[in-house]
């Protein structure tokens, strides 16, 4: 008798991970999304924001203009569609456009603003000695903390207080609030109400979107716009083509008006003239935040986690 054998081959592959993720619109009346599901890793999937009568879609939260456009799937994911209800972004106007007195802070500081990619900015340096429910922010005369919150005046760096602002910690920027790098950040933080601390996530948007327009960009590298962004005076000198300080009179074109205001790091003040930098309401890591820097020998944009005791300047973000 003869006995056959079947032998089964069965191949197997290995499982993907899933990944989820989120679209979201960032006002329900303006219009909706669609793409939002679970995906399995390195998937192809298309997200797309469809504007309603009469609204306008300027863009997602990561700079990106594309719509409908394709997502390629590594990680968790959230992408959030700015839609506005009149052409220029954000409910707004064209970028550069100002308002002025646009906000005013418990302390009696009034603030213009810029319209800058459908983002509504401050565009002065913070300089309230008060949160929005009225609690005092200490003076620091000296030392630094990580934990407690502090502002600091840099008068020697000789700019006037109403446009190099304060210097603050991260605890006196965050009053309390959890790190976030969501857009809109949801933090209100040091800012005055109906504003927020800007994320992360937000500050790059902006950048993005920033370089993405060609009359903000210097030698068509679309990471030279320090010059859009920076003031035209108060910088150092510099030879470098491109850079925040050369040919200061050119700088700003989009209204936003960096000020060197330099920092402080415990003990000392300094780079006034040198360095502009801002908090971010995102966290690196226990110890540092992140933030965000232009130089004045430098033609683009840096960031850099930097510990928490740190003065920087804040710039506000509207709701």
């Amino acid at each position: 008798m003869t006995v056959l054998a079947l032998i089964v081959v069965v191949s197997m592959t290995g499982c993907k991970k899933s990944y989820t993720i989120t679209v979201k619109s960032n006002n329900d009346a303006w219009g909706s999304v669609t793409g939002s599901g679970t995906y399995k890793d390195g998937e192809t999937v298309t997200i797309s924001a469809i504007p309603a009568d009469g609204c306008y879609f300027n863009g997602w939260n990561d700079g990106n203009t594309e719509n409908s456009r394709q997502i390629v799937v590594t990680g968790n994911a959230e992408y959030v569609a700015t839609f506005s209800d009149t052409p220029g972004g954000g409910g707004g106007e064209p970028t550069g456009t100002v308002v002025q007195n646009a906000v005013t802070d418990v302390d009696g500081n009034s603030y213009d603003a810029v319209w800058i990619g459908g983002q509504l900015w401050m565009k002065e340096n913070l300089r309230t000695t008060h949160y929005a429910d009225g609690a005092a922010i200490p003076a620091g005369e000296s030392g630094s903390s990580d934990t407690e919150p502090f502002y600091y005046d840099y008068s020697g760096s000789g700019i006037p207080l109403t446009e190099r602002g304060y210097l603050y910690n991260w605890p006196a920027v965050m009053h309390g609030a959890a790190s976030s790098n969501a857009n809109p950040s949801g933090v209100q933080g040091i800012c005055p109400s109906g504003w927020h601390v800007p994320s992360d996530a937000e500050w790059r948007a902006m950048i993005n979107y920033v370089g993405s327009q060609s009359e903000y960009t210097c030698g068509d590298n679309s990471r030279y716009i320090a010059k859009a962004l920076a003031s035209p005076t108060g910088w150092n000198n510099s030879t470098k083509n491109y850079a925040v300080g050369n040919d200061q009179s050119t700088n700003n074109a989009t209204g936003f008006t960096a000020v060197p205001a330099g920092n402080y790091n415990g003990t000392t003040f300094y780079n006034a003239g040198r360095y502009a930098c801002f908090w971010t309401s995102t966290r690196s890591d226990n110890n540092n935040s992140s933030q965000l820097y232009l130089f004045y020998d430098y033609p683009d944009w840096t960031w850099s986690p930097v510990g928490k005791y740190m003065g920087y300047s804040v710039r506000c973000i509207r709701d």
